[in-house]
Parts: structure tokens; C-alpha cells; sequence
């Protein structure tokens, strides 16, 4: 059973070794090199990951020498107009609201806006607030019954 952890430390020791240093055996540190070759010698699933490592070589070491050109990139970005920005809904409400065609239309326009405030708050708290509360509300038959009652008061 010790036998098998060793050689599956080995086997992570050796995609360590791959992922790290490449498929040159002779960029591997110099201490685990021979172990390393006589793993891959006993090993055919470190043979399929070597090749696979020297193929993900080949195309780096090829694809290195296809940089692209970046002449005048930064010009090209800086004339590029950026999209509109989308406005949010009380963005488009303010604006809306309070236009901004000409100054004297604005002058006008934001005092009145201003002193309006105050009206549309006083009417929104007014409509929301009752004016007597249903604790104190009669119904008709409790107004009729205490008419009635009213009528024999006075006589006494």
C-alpha cells in the first residue's frame, strides 16, 4: 500500500515537474531529473502527458513569433466614440422635470418647480390622512338611535 502513495506522489510530482518546467528534460531541476526520466521509462501515462506537454511547447514556441501589430492602436482608441449612456428613469424624470433648453426657460421654469413642491406634498399628505377617525365614525342606524334618544332628554 506504501508502494502505490509513492507512485501516485510521484506521478503528481511528475505533471509538477511538466507544468512548470515544460517537456525539456533538461529544464527539469538538476536533483529530480533522474528520477524523473526513470519514472517516465516505467510509465505510459507519463509518456501520453510528456507528449502532450511538448505539443503545448511546439505551439507557444510558434505562436511567439506571431505578435500582432499595435502601430497606432492608441489613436484609434482615443477617436473612437464611446456608445451613449443609457439614463435611468429619474435621470429622464429631472430632466423632464427641468429643462434645459434655454437659461431664461430654466430661470423660470425651477422656481415654480420650487414653489409647487410644497402644494403637491401638502395635497398627497391630505388625501392620505383621514380626516376623522374610524374610532369616532357613526353609522346611520347609531346617528338615528342617538336622535332618538336626544328627543326624549329634552323632555325631561
Amino acid at each position: 500500500m506504501n508502494n502505490d502513495i509513492k507512485q501516485e506522489l510521484s506521478s503528481q510530482r511528475f505533471a509538477q515537474l511538466l507544468a512548470s518546467y515544460g517537456a525539456d528534460a533538461a529544464c527539469w531541476p538538476a536533483a529530480e531529473r533522474a528520477a524523473a526520466l526513470t519514472f517516465l521509462d516505467n510509465n505510459a501515462s507519463a509518456r501520453a502527458k510528456l507528449d502532450d506537454a511538448r505539443a503545448l511547447d511546439q505551439w507557444l514556441q510558434s505562436s511567439a513569433s506571431q505578435v500582432p501589430d499595435f502601430n497606432g492602436l492608441e489613436a484609434r482608441l482615443l477617436r473612437h466614440k464611446l456608445p451613449p449612456v443609457a439614463r435611468s428613469a429619474g435621470e429622464r424624470l429631472l430632466a423632464w422635470l427641468l429643462p434645459a433648453t434655454s437659461l431664461e426657460l430654466r430661470q423660470l421654469w425651477r422656481p415654480l418647480a420650487a414653489a409647487c413642491l410644497p402644494l403637491a406634498i401638502g395635497l398627497l399628505v391630505g388625501f392620505r390622512l383621514e380626516l376623522v377617525p374610524e374610532v369616532y365614525a357613526t353609522t346611520v342606524e347609531e346617528e338615528l338611535y342617538l336622535i332618538s334618544l336626544s328627543d326624549y332628554a329634552e323632555i325631561l
